[in-house]
């Protein structure tokens, strides 16, 4: 991990220890690697666990390392209840931790001159992100937002130790990034943490992005988290009576070839992730009559898409491999909420880090197909290869009976919430239409080997106060 900067983790590691201990806190140190990561290293006042690579011929290469911090009281231990103001206790102890990583202090634990000049020239290249991380109680905007403010607010204490902030980015993960399984109040209580990711360089901190993702299997059902706080889930508003004969056999209906214009993808849109500005899943409130997609009366089987679950993992990874049964992977979209996510953001000046590249054919452009003679467009439709996370909100047109070359109005036009996952079959784009037309959501699967036609999709629409289900490929204009 740079030479001298990778040299100094265990000076750290020792210091961090002595600071849990000191204020009675679960401090967790792992190494990030180039193709897997070592075990973790957790300081609990108690013991230390010592961390044990794999048995292998090589010794990995380490670019980084990431360290949690949790007060044993929970999230309320580092700050004011539902604020992003450092507790007095919390002041004191990430004082002490932003010292650990202060040029001053790893360029003054080496011997002589040369090697110190040499390491304030490594950490002069050194990346260190800040993440706000909380469970997925409450509202998922409400955490982003919350877990934002509180990542920046001790992104602050590494510019007061002398770290350059131009080297410091910070993010709200919210609930997106769980470590432990949000079903049970101890998983909750582990996932409200703050977390510092140290990367060598700015290739390393680039990559990290890039790989990172979440371990699904941690992910709560919409139902599940409902259900915690004692609600019954919301149920969408009937929409007009539709009679659910279909009235034509879409799946031989030829692919639209001239869609709509489609927009021009505006710089805005494209700066942050829609996640950003997604809410909690809320009642449908149906604008327009309900549209006959052509569906069939919904059931969880004849609703879900065969992903292959959690995608098999390539490079280094956070992640383990575990599968929960009622995971949102082996479920559908009705099952899912949409989850916000901040972007990394610069504490010099509060810009998001530009994260350019995309998944193949997902790069801002338009998706359409017919359904049951209904012309259905996703335009800006925009993945990033970093993580597999949506780039922006799509824009979703439906054109009912729609007719080529007509001036007719889209019945439902608007930018739905929307989240993805990088899967084992590639990844899947999960929609959330705001109701009008009866739309609930769509989940879409697409290849990532370029392909100009989606694999799979299914759209859950509501007739006569009934759910539906109809299957629908959009394919690249």
């Amino acid at each position: 991990m740079g030479g001298l900067i990778g040299a100094d983790m265990d000076r750290k590691r020792c210091e961090l220890s002595k600071v849990a201990k000191q204020y009675d806190l679960e401090i967790t140190y792992s190494n990030i690697e180039a193709r897997g990561e070592l075990k973790n290293v957790s300081f609990d006042g108690k013991q230390d666990t010592a961390a044990t690579p794999a048995k292998t011929s090589e010794v990995p290469a380490v670019i980084g390392n990431s360290v949690t911090v949790r007060d044993k009281g929970g999230a309320s231990g580092h700050f004011e209840t539902g604020s992003d103001q450092l507790t007095p206790k919390a002041k004191e102890y990430f004082s002490a931790i932003a010292t650990q990583y202060a040029p001053v202090t790893i360029a003054a634990a080496q011997t002589d001159a040369k090697r110190k000049a040499e390491a304030m020239d490594q950490l002069a290249k050194r990346r260190l992100l800040l993440v706000g991380h909380t469970d997925d109680a409450g509202s998922t905007q409400l955490n982003a937002t919350l877990s934002e403010k509180r990542a920046k607010a001790v992104a602050a204490f590494l510019k007061q130790k002398g770290i350059p902030e131009e080297t410091i980015f910070y993010q709200g993960a919210g609930e997106s990034l769980p470590i432990a399984d949000n079903r049970t109040e101890e998983g909750r209580t582990v996932n409200r943490r703050v977390e510092i990711v140290e990367l060598a360089d700015e290739a390393g901190f680039k990559k990290y992005l890039e790989v990172r993702k979440p371990n699904y299997s941690f992910y709560r059902t919409q139902q599940a988290v409902v259900n915690e706080v004692g609600r019954e889930l919301p149920e969408s508003k009937p929409v007009a009576a539709v009679t659910q004969a279909p009235k034509k056999n879409s799946a031989s209906v030829a692919p639209v070839k001239t869609p709509p214009a489609r927009p021009t993808v505006a710089a805005s849109k494209s700066d942050a992730s829609p996640a950003a500005t997604a809410t909690a899943v809320q009642p449908v409130a149906v604008v327009n009559s309900g549209i006959n997609f052509g569906g069939v009366p919904y059931n969880v089987k004849s609703a879900k898409l065969e992903t292959g679950g959690m995608a098999q993992e390539k490079g280094f990874s956070l992640i383990s491999k575990a599968m929960a049964d009622d995971s949102v992977l082996v479920t559908d979209c009705s099952y899912d909420r949409p989850r916000a996510v901040g972007s990394v953001k610069s504490l010099r000046d509060g810009r998001i880090y530009k994260t350019a590249e995309h998944l193949p054919q997902l790069y801002g452009k338009t998706w359409a197909t017919d359904v049951n003679g209904n012309l259905v467009v996703l335009n800006r439709l925009a993945v990033l290869r970093d993580g597999g996370v949506p780039a922006n909100l799509p824009e979703l047109k439906v054109y009912q009976d729609y007719k080529p070359n007509s001036n007719a109005k889209a019945q439902v036009n608007e930018e739905p919430a929307v989240n993805s996952y990088l899967v084992d079959k590639g990844v899947l784009y999960r929609v959330f239409p705001k109701g009008d037309g009866g739309l609930k959501c769509m989940d879409i699967l697409f290849a990532l080997d370029g392909s100009t036609s989606a694999k799979a999709g299914k759209l859950i629409y509501v007739g006569g106060g009934k759910s539906y289900v109809a299957d629908f490929k959009p394919q690249l204009q």
